[in-house]
């Protein structure tokens, strides 16, 4: 049977499986699949689920993100997304990918309110400086 390796990155982790039968993902065109040998392509993935097989037997293992590039080149293909999920359940893994979007909805939050209090004081230091 011929395979793929299929490469998943996001910048606090990664993920390789040398030996994919077949993939299928959705962008803005529609749902696509690949398999060992496809012409090199790349696209912008959907946000939302996808799923891959090591096997034709094997069961599907899903792979949820919200969005990211795809490339697919000599029987490689590469995933860069912001963060994911890989599982065999799907119920468990939209929920795992809920909570770490959650997770980092919450961080950006904190980080814009940081953000906003450097820029107050910032402008407070200014307004000090221009007194006389």
């Amino acid at each position: 049977m011929n395979t793929f390796a299929l490469h998943i990155a996001s910048a606090t982790q990664q993920t390789r499986f040398e030996a994919i039968a077949s993939f299928v993902g959705s962008d803005a065109s529609g749902q696509f699949g690949l398999m060992s040998g496809h012409v090199p392509m790349a696209t912008i993935l959907e946000p939302g689920l996808a799923r891959f097989r090591e096997s034709d037997e094997a069961a599907w293992r899903y792979l949820a993100q919200p969005g990211g590039t795809l490339h697919f080149a000599d029987n490689m293909l590469a995933i860069a997304t912001r963060s994911f999920v890989i599982g065999d359940e799907l119920t468990k893994v939209r929920a795992e990918l809920d909570a770490a979007l959650d997770r980092e909805t919450r961080q950006h939050a904190d980080l814009r309110h940081n953000l906003d209090q450097l820029e107050n004081a910032l402008a407070q230091r200014l307004w000090d400086m221009e007194r006389p």
